[in-house]
């Protein structure tokens, strides 16, 4: 049985678009955090940091987004690259 992904299929509507941010983590292992946009919520997903730096440049790029702006922070572990942002982030 094959189960080939049909890339050809049109995308119904605009909002099954989903817009994906990497503040972090983009090329790099470390300081994983990402904000999805999908129908309207906004989810950040982990807040880490990189390990092998310190203070402000170990953060990921929160500059870019409005914390007023996200629906539900969601951590998918707690190991520092994807959670010791935390508290950074929820001071903002």
């Amino acid at each position: 049985m094959s189960y080939k992904r049909k890339a050809d299929l049109p995308v119904g509507d605009a909002n099954d678009l989903m817009e994906v941010t990497p503040l972090g983590a983009g090329s790099e292992v470390g300081r994983s955090c990402h904000v999805l946009k999908y129908k309207g919520k906004t989810v950040l997903l982990d807040c880490g940091i990189h390990p092998g730096q310190s203070g402000i440049s170990g953060l990921p790029f929160f500059d870019s987004i409005d914390p007023a702006s996200i629906d539900v922070l969601l951590i998918t572990h707690f190991h520092l690259d994807h959670a010791a942002g935390l508290p950074y982030f929820t001071e903002r």
